[in-house]
């Protein structure tokens, strides 16, 4: 702050201020914390949260695949480039082998229209066209992490289209559209029988993306449907719901914050797609179900979340919660450092190398070799007039 800002009637009352609400802050917060500590050993002990055991010496193969954009504004539109990348890791104790990365890449120009929309499109069909290329294998890997929501609803449709009325969108956009959600709900009806928990000896397929971290004490309360493989004390339910204003006063993510430690997961609970758009796709996740939770791995590490494939009943009969502990398990034992961004391993590799698409300078050569090109042509076609009759 300038020497001439110091005495400004603003500057005082934001140093008045500050000095007046940081008790009352801080006894807010001592308030809250004592709150947890009454709430969080009902929570635990009615399985709210769920002790993990890590086995690292587990041999584990499993692919991750994540994707990455940029774009940038040229004659009168956008020049883009849209990627995905796989990694393949095999791990065993604390060896790990890297058996190769394969990668998809769009890159070329569009108009302005809902052009954010359409490169997602195009980052998403990146990345099918890697999961296709892993099932394709003889030899499946153990577990398949990607980094997209298994479920696509409003948030991938083109803003230009009024909610009741698909005549209105673009025949291009439209065009575009149905050959992404073509691609996506081929894929699953052909593979998602092939995946655990339907074939127990199928991969894992898990999307890891985020997701916000009240949801499990939020369908607890009721206000979702809470239908989940984990066997949840139901007096824990009912006591969601009569000590809400207490819960609701504290903070749910503060909350699950206080209960959640290192090596835990929550409660798994299945998603209600009852109340998505009509027009979510792919129907046969919809239809099947997934199963989600949050977990945390380490001391400095962010709480993740983790989504994969069937509903309650699925997993109840494979296993039910300890079959999820297991999933959680491999998760961890995947996440090697504790640090605030950790991933498992292979989704970890797999975002760093598709960071090659964001880089400045990719784009920018397009651009000049695209307006090189165009003025070249220009030469060329001053040139030749007057010899179009010979």
């Amino acid at each position: 702050m300038r020497k001439d800002e110091e005495h400004t009637p603003l500057a005082q009352e934001m140093t008045a201020q500050i000095q007046l609400g940081l008790l009352g802050t801080v006894g807010k917060l001592s308030k809250q914390l004592r709150a947890i500590d009454k709430i969080a050993p009902r929570l635990k002990e009615g399985g709210v949260v769920r002790k993990i055991n890590v086995d690292r010496d587990q041999k584990r193969v499993s692919v991750g695949i994540d994707y990455a954009r940029r774009s940038i504004q040229a004659f009168g539109g956008l020049l883009y480039s849209a990627g995905a990348v796989s990694h393949s890791l095999f791990t065993e104790g604390s060896d790990i082998a890297h058996q190769g990365q394969n990668s998809r890449l769009d890159v070329g120009d569009m108009s302005f229209l809902d052009a954010e929309t359409r490169i997602d499109w195009k980052c998403l069909g990146a990345t099918y066209d890697l999961l296709e290329e892993v099932f394709e294998s003889d030899d499946l890997p153990n577990l398949v992490l990607i980094s997209c929501p298994f479920v696509l609803g409003l948030q991938v449709y083109p803003h230009v289209i009024d909610e009741h009325d698909e005549a209105k969108l673009d025949v291009y956009l439209k065009r575009e559209m149905e050959s992404l959600k073509e691609k996506i709900d081929a894929f699953w009806a052909k593979n998602r029988r092939r995946c655990f928990p339907y074939d127990k000896a199928g991969p894992k397929v898990v999307s890891v993306h985020s997701g916000r971290l009240s949801e499990p004490l939020r369908a607890l309360q009721g206000q979702g449907t809470m239908v989940s493989p984990d066997g949840v004390d139901p007096e824990i339910a009912n006591h969601m719901r009569t000590d809400w204003v207490e819960i609701i006063s504290v903070g749910l993510e503060r909350l699950l914050l206080g209960i959640l430690t290192p090596f835990h997961r929550t409660a798994a609970f299945e998603r209600d797609y009852a109340r998505l758009d009509e027009r979510a796709f792919p129907q046969e996740i919809k239809e099947s179900g997934t199963i989600a939770f949050h977990y945390l791995s380490g001391l400095r590490s962010q709480p993740v979340h983790a989504e994969t494939l069937g509903n309650s009943d699925d997993w109840k009969e494979h296993g039910g919660a300890e079959a999820l502990d297991a999933l959680a398990g491999d998760l961890m034992a995947l996440t090697f450092f504790d640090h605030k961004k950790a991933l498992p391993l292979p989704l970890w590799y797999a975002r760093e190398a598709v960071q090659t698409v964001k880089k400045k300078g990719v784009l920018e050569f397009y651009k000049r070799e695209a307006l090189r090109a165009m003025q070249e042509e220009q030469v060329d076609r001053a040139w030749l007039t007057g010899w179009e009759g010979e």
